[in-house]
């Protein structure tokens, strides 16, 4: 398993990937049929996500094929440029093999050198496998949005989980503003 940063030319297989996951699980954002983005759309978002430093697109690939993806969405608005944002799709078939744990861990090693001091997600309160993932790597509940989706016409709710790394070193030059976090 190659676990490594998304290049725009991946779109087309994130977009299958995306589309698969779609339709094999009710636990990802899009249904079965709904994820319509385009090759050009999601190849701008990688590139995005290329030239944001608290930003960053990891793929799992085995053979060729793209079997899971994390994208890290950060912020240019300095009050919130500490934290980034997650979203997490793993097929099916490669459940419990360690892949999702192996894409958390690349952030986690990476946040630090990108002055990202909190990350954060949501998943669904039926999605327990996940939320287990997430509690056992350090991650805590934070609130509930109740009826967050509607899937198949019956609501669902939502837990928020963050993880805050617990010290900050400023680094760099720019000692005002450039801040890295560790996990004491």
């Amino acid at each position: 398993m190659l676990v490594r940063d998304a290049i725009p030319s991946d779109a087309a297989s994130l977009i299958r990937l995306r589309r698969s996951l779609s339709a094999e699980t009710d636990f990802m954002l899009h249904g079965a049929g709904d994820y319509n983005s385009t090759e050009q759309e999601v190849s701008a978002q990688i590139e995005r996500a290329s030239q944001l430093r608290t930003s960053r697109y990891l793929v799992a690939e085995h053979d060729a094929m793209l079997v899971a993806f994390l994208g890290v969405m950060g912020s240019s608005v300095p009050r919130t440029s500490h934290a980034a944002y997650l979203a997490l799709g793993v097929l099916r078939s490669w459940w419990s093999r360690g892949i999702a744990t192996d894409l958390l861990k690349e952030i986690f090693r990476w946040a630090p050198t990108a002055g990202v001091t909190r990350l954060e997600l949501s998943v669904m309160t039926t999605n327990t496998r996940a939320i287990a993932l997430y509690e056992g790597l350090g991650f805590r509940f934070e609130g509930r949005r109740r009826r967050a989706y509607m899937i198949n016409g019956a609501p669902i709710d939502d837990h928020l989980m963050g993880y805050v790394f617990d010290t900050l070193q400023r680094v760099g030059a720019d000692q005002d503003t450039s801040w890295r976090a560790s996990k004491a």
